[in-house]
């Protein structure tokens, strides 16, 4: 899989947000599209915002981690997106557990051809 972020991204510098959820039975779903589709846009009009990435553990279906990516530091620790009230309300019904939120510094590399003709193609995939 290719996660690509623009130049400006991998010139700067990148932190991340990793928030893992535990989400209610029956509601993996339904938290994964409400982060996808309601939370992503949330986030796009914060300062720093980059990207967001929804994970879904295949051995532990109900635990969701989010990665957000974002320009600066001071936007991933100072003002977490996932104790935003908005957030909160959006998500409380569909979640048992918000369990971890981390911050961390990201180094961002680029593949290179010789490196993604030897692995074969890269795949990208779209990614709120």
């Amino acid at each position: 899989m290719k996660v690509s972020f623009d130049e400006d991204a991998v010139a700067a510098d990148v932190n991340a947000r990793v928030v893992e959820f535990i989400a209610k039975p029956e509601k993996t779903g339904e938290l994964r599209r409400l982060l996808s589709q309601a939370v992503t846009p949330l986030l796009r009009d914060r300062t720093g915002f980059i990207r967001s990435i929804v994970l879904t553990k295949h051995e532990e279906p109900r635990r969701i981690v989010v990665i957000t990516f974002w320009s600066a530091e001071e936007h991933t620790v100072s003002d977490p997106w996932e104790e935003s009230p908005m957030v909160r309300e959006i998500l409380s019904p569909l979640i048992d557990a918000w369990t971890r939120a981390r911050t961390y510094k990201v180094d961002l590399t680029e593949t290179t051809t010789e490196t993604t003709q030897a692995h074969g193609e890269a795949i990208s995939l779209p990614v709120c």
